[in-house]
């Protein structure tokens, strides 16, 4: 909300009052015989326009200042368009759905859990991640599609026992290639695509946590 907004709200209030005491003054002139239990009333209706006026307004002003804090924190537009990675402006904000910003790096990452795109020891896609990655690809040739893009496979910290691959280094690359080629194959440019298999060398707080792909938007 700007601030002639929230000049119009003020007005609004004061206006409102204005209304109701004009209201008041009216009624008292125009009848001479007015009695205490009615000119109470009014007054009593007035005080009573003016304090659903003042939580209005209290309501209006504290949207404006999550809106203020949204921007400031970078998690809302800070206009009516947004400007993608890509350099691209004049397109309607839309949050993401997939990707985030890294606190870190402060680059836009979409992270998918690798038990929700492999089954246990393989490489080949699930046909029900499938759905998601179709949404990234979109995205990545739209609000990003001036972007270099990074895939990172990662694995948990368990020995590799039942895998054609010997180690969880090789699992991660693998893994990391198989949604390489499946984003290729929905049009995102294979040039645009680098990939990378870290294995368990960045863990998080579990190992269902650890196992996971991330697609990061490398450059603006």
């Amino acid at each position: 909300m700007d601030r002639n907004s929230n000049n119009g709200r003020g007005w609004f209030a004061r206006i409102g009052g204005v209304a109701a005491l004009a209201a008041i003054a009216l009624g008292l002139g125009g009848c001479k015989n007015v009695s205490k239990a009615d000119y109470d009333a009014a007054v009593n209706e007035n005080a009573e326009l003016r304090q659903r006026i003042q939580t209005l307004e209290a309501q209006g002003n504290a949207r404006d200042t999550q809106i203020a804090t949204l921007r400031d924190t970078g998690t809302a537009p800070a206009d009516t368009t947004y400007a993608n990675n890509a350099g691209t402006t004049g397109t309607n904000y839309q949050p993401d759905q997939d990707f985030q910003r890294d606190s870190n790096t402060g680059r836009m990452v979409a992270e998918i859990a690798g038990d929700v795109l492999f089954a246990s020891g393989q490489a080949t896609i699930k046909t029900d991640a499938k759905k998601q990655l179709d949404r990234i690809a979109k995205t990545l040739n739209s609000k990003y599609s001036g972007a270099s893009i990074r895939v990172e496979g990662h694995t948990d910290t368990d020995k590799i026992t039942k895998s054609k691959w010997g180690s969880n280094q090789a699992l991660s690359e693998a893994r990391a290639d198989a949604v390489k080629n499946y984003l290729s194959q929905k049009g995102v440019s294979s040039s645009r695509i680098s990939t990378t298999g870290l294995g368990s060398t960045q863990p998080k707080s579990t190992k269902a946590q650890s196992r996971r792909v991330e697609i990061v938007v490398l450059t603006n």
